[in-house]
């Protein structure tokens, strides 16, 4: 009787070391991938001086046009739109951008770019995107001379 409880103890022992050592073998677990909202926008140029310098005789003074200055961006999300607005508070001439060579979105008509967000870009939903920002100053012979400085033109990715 013994004989048979010490032969069933390592049996059972044995038993023990086999499934301990195919547990070993391999495991498995769960993998969570979390992609968060993602806006992005990126200006490439650097700062824009427009100088309005000549006029036929009879006439206003020619705009000034600069389109050197381009706007990329992302989005992983959708009903987004692009908007522009100046931190100058009070402008004495008109500053206009357009955005040209568009991907990614629908271009607005040209923006008078002052102290309220106005739409650029519309339409951007998941995707990568960019355009060209064509700039022009405009004014009057009446406005005189003098200068607005936009201390910074903010463009901004937001709902629609």
């Amino acid at each position: 009787m013994k004989t048979i409880r010490v032969l069933l103890a390592i049996s059972f022992l044995i038993i023990g070391l086999i499934e301990f050592c195919s547990a070993a073998n391999n495991d498995n677990h769960q993998v969570t991938v979390t992609v968060n909202a993602i806006n992005e926008l990126a200006l490439t140029g650097g700062n824009i001086t427009l100088t309005i310098n000549s006029a036929a005789a009879g006439s206003d003074p020619n705009d000034a046009t600069n389109a050197t200055c381009t706007l990329a961006w992302t989005t992983n999300e959708t009903s987004k739109k692009i908007t522009v607005v100046s931190s100058l508070a009070s402008q004495n001439f008109a500053l206009k951008v357009l955005a040209t060579g568009i991907s990614g979105g629908t271009a607005a008509p040209e923006v008078t770019v002052d102290n309220s967000a106005d739409d650029l870009v519309t339409a951007v939903a998941t995707t990568t995107g960019g355009c060209t920002l064509s700039y022009t100053a405009q004014a009057t012979a009446a406005q005189g001379t003098g200068s607005d400085v936009h201390t910074t033109v903010t463009y901004t990715i937001t709902a629609s």
